[in-house]
């Protein structure tokens, strides 16, 4: 697939977590009833995807999909940032080892959404930027595309500029963020399949000779999307009057 421009790629903001245990039930009942929701009546938002990890990884991840990834330092998206509601003053002081990134999906190959997804971290050797994606592109990502239990894999590069400066919503978390350099999403039918693929791959390449350090990484099964573009559910929980053929509700599939 070609490559697309800055101005072509799609913005994806990478959230990953873990949560106080004794707050985890209201955790999810804040990010279904409010948050995602809240997210995606800002301009440029797409969709968002809620995970839950099988391994060893922060126990969930959030996917933000925008139209690109400006939209995370639009003047609408930084209102939201520094002005988080009552409910996410609360919820947010429990999350721990958090993990935010703004970036650029870079390359992709293939259009279906996976039940399930393989998350690497990595990133390329000073200078070797361009043979890492040559080799993410047609080696592993070669390999992988050959299981028929993979849908999509794709290249998230990180902008820390666009992650940002701390903000009045990132102060309610405990310790600083960290931000993934570069991530290959993988997107599965059978995450335990792709993953021995996956095994398979990096214990056969040369990913260190193509310059690229391939870190770790885990799996996750999709909780949940919900897209934009069919309405609003208010933070008060009350649905809005609105039109005939203009529902209330963002579409949400849950899994």
């Amino acid at each position: 697939m070609r490559r697309p421009t800055d101005q072509e790629a799609r913005g994806i903001l990478l959230v990953m977590n873990d949560v106080v245990a004794t707050e985890e039930q209201e955790f999810n009942h804040w990010y279904q009833r409010e948050h995602m929701r809240e997210r995606l009546q800002v301009p440029g938002f797409r969709s968002a995807r809620r995970y839950r990890c099988v391994d060893d990884g922060p126990r969930y991840m959030a996917v933000y999909e925008c139209d690109s990834v400006e939209v995370l330092q639009s003047p609408a998206y930084r209102h939201r940032l520094t002005h988080p509601t009552d409910w996410t003053r609360k919820i947010m002081p429990s999350f721990r080892n958090m993990l935010r990134s703004a970036c650029r999906e870079t390359w992709n190959i293939g259009d279906v959404t996976g039940g399930a997804a393989l998350v690497i971290k990595c990133k390329p050797d000073t200078g070797k930027a361009e043979p890492a994606r040559r080799f993410i592109h047609h080696v592993l990502a070669g390999h992988l595309s050959a299981s028929s239990s993979t849908t999509r894999v794709a290249l998230w590069e990180g902008d820390d500029g666009i992650t940002g400066p701390a903000t009045s919503e990132s102060a309610l978390r405990a310790g600083a963020d960290d931000r993934a350099e570069w991530v290959i999403f993988v997107e599965s039918l059978d995450v335990d399949e792709t993953a021995a693929a996956l095994r398979n791959v990096i214990a056969g390449s040369r990913a260190e000779e193509a310059g690229l350090q391939v870190g770790p990484w885990s799996r996750y099964r999709l909780m949940c999307i919900l897209h934009s573009g069919s309405g609003v559910f208010p933070a008060n929980g009350e649905a809005e009057d609105r039109p005939p053929g203009q529902g209330a509700f963002p579409t949400l599939s849950i899994y």
